[in-house]
């Protein structure tokens, strides 16, 4: 946040009209600073600092000068695994509540960039993206209902689906017939999202940065787990190479991120790791 600041990058958080005014910029990095070390102070005098990914542990090690145990956040990896890879459409879907950070307006850029670029996926059966999420507040429902405007101002309503509020049986239901799993989230501090589409056999095409990047979508057993991307162009050909693996390339692609994420991100993981980090007060 501080860097994002200090360059005027507007976002979500950054108002884009604030992000250009010095005067406003330089107040937000003397209260964050200031906040900073308030933060870094209390968080010193820790025994045990646990945290829930790579890019959260240099953050908070940064902050706290603390050496950070890396415990990654438990997944029911284990009734996702029940779902079978066979039989499944050419379709993407994106698993995320409908906020700002989420930046689903990027993953419509992405589909209305791909249908651009390779116009045949509009004929292919059963290609759509889905958006499923909880709407909360109105709030959520005008971001859903500009979101619906945007994906017909792009002319991708025809390959655009919207499960608002859907239930554990349709969530279920959607993962089990798709193949491809989105995420656009910028430096998500670690992203369960994307590991419950490797879970249940899809093929994540994540934002490069934060736990995604650095935890979750790396090689396993020397061979890839999904793909990364930073910019529409980047999402569009990634979404490309993905539906267009062979059923044989994608289920071997799939299974192996299946497993990475049984390994990795298990419950039986977690209470392994959680109980290693918190040995010095046990003992």
């Amino acid at each position: 946040m501080l860097q994002r600041v200090h360059e005027q990058r507007s976002q979500y958080n950054n108002d884009a009209k604030l992000a250009k005014s010095k005067i406003w910029t330089t107040g937000k990095l003397v209260y964050y600073h200031i906040f900073a070390h308030i933060y870094g102070w209390c968080g010193s005098f820790a025994d045990i600092v646990t945290v829930n990914s790579t890019w959260t542990k240099g953050h908070i090690n940064q902050l706290w000068h603390a050496d950070a145990e890396i415990v990654y956040p438990p997944c029911d990896t284990d009734r996702l695994n029940e779902l079978g890879l066979g039989h499944r459409k050419q379709k993407i879907v994106s698993v995320a509540q409908f906020r700002p950070e989420k930046d689903h307006s990027m993953q419509l850029k992405a589909i209305a960039k791909l249908l651009e670029k390779y116009p045949q996926w509009r004929d292919v059966p059963g290609f759509e993206l889905v958006l499923i999420g909880s709407s909360r507040n109105e709030g959520d429902e005008q971001r859903i209902s500009r979101l619906k405007q945007e994906a017909a101002d792009l002319g991708i309503t025809d390959s655009v689906r919207f499960q608002v509020n859907a239930s554990f049986e349709q969530l279920v239901t959607e993962l089990e017939t798709a193949k491809v799993g989105l995420h656009t989230m910028w430096n998500e501090h670690f992203g369960i999202g994307v590991v419950e589409y490797m879970a249940a056999g899809l093929i994540p095409v994540a934002h490069r940065s934060g736990g995604p990047k650095m935890d979750i979508v790396t090689d396993y057993d020397g061979k890839p787990t999904g793909y990364l991307a930073d910019t529409i162009d980047g999402f569009a050909e990634s979404l490309h190479e993905a539906l267009s693996l062979s059923e044989t390339e994608y289920e071997r692609m799939a299974s192996n991120a299946r497993a990475s994420a049984s390994d990795k991100f298990s419950e039986v993981a977690f209470s392994r790791e959680l109980m290693r980090s918190l040995r010095t007060c046990l003992t």
